[in-house]
């Protein structure tokens, strides 16, 4: 597959995070929780994946729960600080610095992870390119939260 095609889906992906905040935001206000409304979102999302999951003839990989190293059930973890804070940050400082920020936490782990080869992930150099874009990230950043 091209490598384009590769990061189509995480782009979709991305632009639907950022719509995703200000409608979790909303649901906030609905419930009246922060919390509450993040795990009514995931529980969509959860209902959606076994849901297809078992639509696509894969419900016999859910057997192998358990099977893996710790860390490999963080995932969720991960998704939940992401949609909590995000859902308190975007009411406050607005869905693009928010995002800038995710962006920003996303490069430098991610570029961290590259470099030590965290996760099972082979070791990739870190070079004045990533050095530049995280730079970059933190002054975009800067700049959007000086007119909040």
């Amino acid at each position: 597959m091209d490598r384009i095609a590769y990061v189509l889906l995480p782009l979709l992906g991305g632009a639907l995070i950022a719509a995703q905040a200000p409608i979790n935001a909303r649901l906030r206000l609905v419930v009246g929780s922060p919390i509450a409304s993040a795990a009514l979102s995931f529980l969509g999302g959860t209902i959606i994946l076994v849901a297809g999951t078992l639509i696509v003839g894969q419900g016999s990989s859910l057997i192998n729960i358990g099977g893996g190293p710790w860390w490999a059930y963080l995932g969720g973890l991960c998704g939940a600080v992401l949609v909590f804070g995000t859902l308190i940050a975007a009411p406050k400082v607005g869905v693009l610095p928010t995002f800038i920020a995710v962006v920003l936490g996303q490069v430098v782990l991610a570029a961290a992870i590259d470099y030590f080869g965290w996760f099972g992930q082979p070791v990739a150099s870190f070079g004045w390119d990533r050095i530049l874009a995280i730079i970059l990230l933190l002054a975009s950043l800067a700049l959007l939260l000086r007119r909040v």
